[in-house]
């Protein structure tokens, strides 16, 4: 049986002190890379470089079927593509300003198995430092992966206001592709457990979102600001 991590954290959002919400502890980041690694260490025949290579072909080609119209259905997620954004009339267009398209997953059969298999350890109450819990983009709806440049984002969690001093505080979008940082210099609403936060106008591609506070939660200053890394790439598409 496999076992799954969670931290325990203080839920801002009511006036309940025992009300917490879980927050499933992160292990990191998988890529093709590690996959078709582990696939050679778990007896694989093939090389290494030849089971990435059909991976990410793999990838690729249900990418391109899925922009074509096809639902896609593995043993791991149900995909399909889909349309945000209001249609004024039986002859209107697709805009791009006005629409945007997204996909959508749900967890298949083999993904659902295996979920059914997971024992769940609580590890009890998380540290007092800043945690994301989720970044909804204003204009797709979307939760935890796709953003909009010069759109709204709301972030909740806790003890993320943006408080201090220190040159590098504020809110960092991380290029995943050549680690560049580009700040978020218009905050909007700037709380212990929500950010409304305007999204720079950054190139397509993916984001690490990184926060740096001095605020403690408790209304004193840190003399060091906590940085935080929200475990969810982003994508700007």
């Amino acid at each position: 049986m496999q076992n799954l991590n969670l931290w325990l954290y203080d839920n801002q959002l009511t006036e309940d002190p025992n009300d917490y919400f879980g927050k499933v502890k992160s292990n990191g980041h998988i890529s093709n890379a590690d996959v078709a690694r582990l696939i050679v260490e778990d007896g694989s025949e093939h090389k290494e470089e030849t089971i990435y290579n059909i991976i990410t072909v793999s990838d690729r080609l249900k990418a391109k079927l899925l922009a074509q119209g096809y639902s896609l259905n593995t043993p791991l997620c149900y995909g399909r593509i889909g349309v945000t954004g209001v249609f004024e009339g039986s002859a209107a267009k697709f805009e791009k300003e006005k629409h945007k398209l997204t996909a959508n997953f749900t967890q298949g059969a083999e993904l659902r198995a295996t979920l059914e298999t997971i024992a769940v350890d609580v590890l009890g109450v998380a540290s007092t430092g800043p945690v994301i819990g989720k970044v909804e983009d204003s204009y797709t709806g979307l939760f935890d992966s796709v953003i909009t440049p010069n759109n709204v984002i709301k972030i909740a969690g806790s003890r993320i206001k943006l408080e201090g001093d220190n040159t590098n505080i504020g809110l960092f979008f991380k290029s995943v592709t050549d680690g560049v940082k580009t700040k978020a210099e218009q905050i909007i609403t700037n709380e212990r457990s929500e950010l409304l936060v305007m999204v720079p106008g950054l190139n397509k591609g993916e984001y690490e979102l990184e926060l740096s506070t001095q605020g403690s939660g408790g209304g004193t200053l840190l003399k060091e600001a906590r940085t935080i890394t929200f475990e969810h790439i982003l994508v700007v598409e």
